[in-house]
């Protein structure tokens, strides 16, 4: 299935979308192209934010090199330390059984979830409604955190 699929269906099934995946066998390039996707998008998110808050185009193009730079390359690898902490700590805790190419993948695929929610909260920003950015914020968080532990369940106990 596609990938803009595959994040549909994740938010009414997703127990077998992660099942699916685990199913076709993870690679870790398509695990780091899923980060590296995560970042790529958080830097389109928040380009409008940056933009009003930036007073000329010179010093607009330095601050996208920079967040590009950031979300594109070290993002991903933040997911992956970020997943392997928790991965340790999961099984610690819970006497589960996954590998570190399952764990990194949960953690990555919970994030690309997020990914309308994170665009939709960019130009939220245009509008200008505190409010509703951290409402949103609250809601995507409440979606990564619930993909996070559904997708572990999976991955770790079935």
């Amino acid at each position: 299935m596609s990938l803009i699929g595959d994040i549909t269906r994740a938010y009414y099934e997703p127990t077998s979308v992660m099942q699916a995946q685990i199913d076709r066998g993870i690679t870790d390039a398509q695990t780091l192209f899923y980060a590296m996707l995560f970042g790529f998008m958080n830097l389109l998110a928040s380009y409008p934010r940056v933009a009003a808050l930036t007073p000329d185009p010179d010093t607009l193009a330095a601050k996208m090199g920079g967040l590009f730079i950031s979300y594109v390359f070290f993002l991903p690898l933040v997911l992956f330390g970020t997943a392997g902490l928790l991965n340790w700590a999961i099984l610690k805790f819970t006497k589960g059984h996954t590998s570190w190419s399952h764990a990194r993948r949960v953690f990555v695929w919970s994030a690309v979830v997020t990914i309308p929610l994170i665009l939709i909260n960019g130009l939220s920003f245009m509008i200008g409604n505190n409010v509703l950015q951290q409402l949103l914020n609250v809601i995507t968080a409440i979606v990564f955190v619930f993909q996070l532990s559904i997708n572990f369940k999976v991955a770790a106990f079935l």
